[in-house]
C-alpha cells in the first residue's frame, strides 16, 4: 500500500513524503526535521525538491525497487535495503528509509544516515552522478588479463560509491556535522560474521579478492575527512583490515589515503581518478588468475 502524506517546506527544498506500508507520523517527522536542519546550515545549492520515501519493512521496499527497476529497465540489482539509502531515478533526487532497519538504531546514529543521505541529494541527485565510463587504458588492460566488462563495472561501482562517500561527508564536516558522522564511521567500520565470511571465500580468487578489496574503500574513504576531529576512527580503519593479510592491509590503507589526497572535489573526474588509482594498486600489481 502506499500512501501519499504531504510535503513539508523548508527554505529552499520541498520534501515529498511518501510512506509504503504502516509507517509512524512521528518517525516521519523525525527523518524530515534531520533533512532540513541539515539544509538549513549547508550554504551551498540545494535541491528544489527532494523525495522521503518511507517502507516500513525490508520485504517491501525490495518488492517496490523490483517493480521500477523491471520499469525504468535499471541494469543494476538491488541489493539488501540500507536504513537509510539515496538514489536518482526519476525526476528528483530520493532518500529512502527502511524503518526495519532504522528503527532498531541509536539516535545519533539514524541522524548520520540521514544526514549523509541529504548530503547525497545536494551533492550527487541526478541520474549523471551514476553513470561512468570506463577508461579505455582500463578496458584494454581488462581485455587482456581476461577479465569482462561485467566485473569492470562492479569494480567501477565500488570505487565510484566510495568517492562519492567521501564527497558526503566532507561536505558534512565542512558544516559542523561531526558527532554524528563519527557515530556513523565507526558503525561502517565495524567487521561483521559476513564481511569475514566474503573474505574467506574471496581470498583463493584474484578478480574475487580484488572486488573485495575495492568494496572496502567505501568505508575507508568516508572516515578520512574525520581523521583530524576523531583520531580514534584511524584504529578503527586498521580494526577493518585486520582479517586481511599484511600486504594486502598496508596496500589498502595507503591506496584510502593516497585517494583522498587526489581528491579534487569534481566527482567526475575524482571517480575516475580514483578508478585509475585503484586499479593499479588492487588488480594490476597481481597476476590474475
Amino acid at each position: 500500500m502506499r500512501r501519499v502524506n504531504r510535503a513539508v517546506e523548508t527554505d529552499e527544498t520541498r520534501l515529498d513524503i511518501c510512506a509504503f506500508g504502516s509507517v509512524s507520523r512521528e518517525l516521519q517527522e523525525e527523518v524530515a526535521a534531520s533533512v532540513s536542519e541539515c539544509y538549513a546550515r549547508l550554504d551551498v545549492l540545494l535541491p528544489s525538491v527532494v523525495a522521503l520515501r518511507f517502507f516500513d519493512t525490508v520485504k517491501r521496499q525490495q518488492v517496490e525497487h523490483e517493480r521500477e527497476r523491471r520499469m525504468l529497465g535499471v541494469v543494476s540489482g538491488g541489493g539488501d535495503p540500507l536504513p537509510v539509502g539515496h538514489s536518482a531515478w526519476g525526476d528528483m533526487p530520493r532518500i529512502t528509509i527502511c524503518v526495519e532497519r532504522l528503527e532498531p538504531l541509536p539516535g545519533l546514529l539514524r541522524q548520520g544516515m540521514v544526514h549523509v543521505a541529504a548530503a547525497h541529494a545536494v551533492l550527487h541527485g541526478s541520474a549523471d552522478y551514476y553513470l561512468f565510463q570506463i577508461p579505455a587504458a582500463i578496458v584494454q588492460d581488462g581485455q587482456e588479463a581476461g577479465i569482462g566488462s561485467a566485473l569492470l563495472q562492479q569494480f567501477l561501482y565500488q570505487v565510484a560509491t566510495a568517492v562519492k562517500g567521501n564527497g558526503a561527508v566532507r561536505l558534512l564536516v565542512s558544516h559542523g556535522f561531526i558527532a554524528d558522522q563519527v557515530a556513523l564511521a565507526m558503525h561502517q567500520l565495524e567487521v561483521t560474521a559476513d564481511d569475514l565470511l566474503a573474505w574467506q571465500l574471496a581470498r583463493a580468487d584474484s578478480r574475487a579478492r580484488a572486488l573485495y578489496l575495492m568494496a572496502q574503500l567505501r568505508p575507508l574513504l568516508s572516515a578520512q575527512p574525520l581523521l583530524v576531529h576523531a583520531p580514534v576512527l584511524a584504529e578503527a580503519m586498521h580494526g577493518l583490515t585486520g582479517h586481511l593479510p599484511s600486504a594486502e592491509r598496508e596496500r589498502l590503507l595507503g591506496l584510502s589515503a593516497r585517494i583522498a589526497a587526489a581528491l579534487s572535489g569534481d566527482t567526475r573526474a575524482d571517480i575516475q581518478r580514483a578508478f585509475s588509482l585503484a586499479w593499479d594498486q588492487l588488480v594490476r600489481s597481481e597476476s590474475m588468475d
